[in-house]
């Protein structure tokens, strides 16, 4: 159908339901009879067949029933009594309820004596927080930077940048410390093999400690053969390794977080470096406080002893000790700045 004819039927079906007739309808659109007239004769034997009208009889009953309907309703509204004469009219229930509630009240405090003898129930209390490390020469705890051998040879420097330190604590507290390195940056072509690097010396609280992490935000490689600057990849900020170790008050704890940069590629294709932790190589070594120089030293996760600090002396305060690694950071940049032998 066009949009003309469209209107114009739905015309004629509105005018026969009003009781025009269909003959009248086909004369105003002697253009559309042979379309319009199908459909209509169509419309007219579907009304026809589905049309119904209630005998006189049926009509009669129904307003019989109808008019009983509304007198019933007004009896009833009459009749209706006001709600309090409903409840007193039921005396007798609401004195059973009330005497079962009061026996209910009195057996509870009796009881409550021999159900809950220790007095009022115990509410639980703040969920601990473990205590932020702190920097202590003395500490119980001690953190160092570590590089097993790869791809290091390549570069002439790799600085890390570490901006926190994780210990995850497996006792009952189950929940993560974290401090602030003394040293944020290292590099680790001067912590090559048995080399390590203290970045944070303090105190801990004691406990068993079952996962480590640190958060690494920038890697800066120089390359030896051309000195220039190469992206070095992270497979994530924070790199977190599994280690079982434990740190008392009486004993030095030493951890070794050991990192290593890998190549990736072949030079057709072009080498892509990356830095990941070492877990094999990581481990804490302990020894007792006492005698520091002289104590025996015992290790608990077989990780690499007697790694020599060129930094970490003993004579030397964490300010100095982080001055030394940072000026030998930027002496080794200056060299290849202004290309010093």
């Amino acid at each position: 159908m066009d949009n003309n004819l469209d209107r114009i039927f739905d015309e004629c079906v509105d005018r026969i339901n009003r009781g025009e007739s269909l003959d009248a309808c086909l004369a105003d659109y002697p253009d559309y009879v042979e379309q319009l007239k199908p459909l209509l004769q169509a419309m007219l034997t579907t009304k026809e067949a589905y049309s119904f009208v209630p005998s006189p009889s049926a009509k009669r009953a129904a307003r019989q029933h109808f008019n009983a309907a509304l007198e019933e309703l007004e009896r009833r509204r009459e009749t209706k009594q006001p709600l309090f004469h409903w409840f007193l009219g039921r005396s007798k229930v609401w004195a059973t309820v009330a005497a079962v509630l009061l026996i209910a009240v009195i057996g509870y405090l009796g009881l409550r004596p021999v159900l809950l003898p220790g007095g009022p129930v115990p509410q639980p209390g703040p969920t601990p927080v473990m205590p932020v490390p702190q920097p202590s020469l003395e500490g119980n705890f001690v953190f160092l930077i570590s590089d097993d051998v790869n791809a290091i040879g390549d570069f002439e420097s790799v600085d890390v940048s570490i901006s926190s330190i994780g210990l995850f604590s497996s006792g009952d507290s189950g929940e993560w410390i974290e401090f602030e390195p003394e040293l944020r940056e290292v590099d680790l072509t001067l912590v090559q093999g048995d080399k390590t690097q203290e970045i944070w010396r303090g105190d801990v609280p004691e406990g068993q400690y079952s996962k480590v992490f640190i958060q690494v935000v920038g890697v800066h490689g120089i390359l030896k053969e051309t000195g220039e600057e190469v992206e070095i990849k992270l497979p994530s900020q924070k790199l977190h390794i599994s280690k079982q170790f434990q740190i008392t008050t009486d004993t030095v704890t030493s951890f070794t977080y050991d990192l290593t940069v890998i190549a990736a590629g072949n030079p057709q294709s072009g080498i892509k470096y990356i830095l990941k932790p070492q877990v094999d190589q990581s481990g804490a070594d302990s020894k007792v406080k006492e005698g520091r120089g002289k104590g025996s030293e015992k290790s608990e996760s077989g990780n690499k002893k007697g790694r020599l600090n060129p930094i970490n002396l003993p004579y030397f305060d964490t300010s100095t000790k982080v001055t030394l690694a940072t000026g030998l950071t930027h002496l080794r940049r200056l060299r290849y700045t202004y290309q010093i032998a």
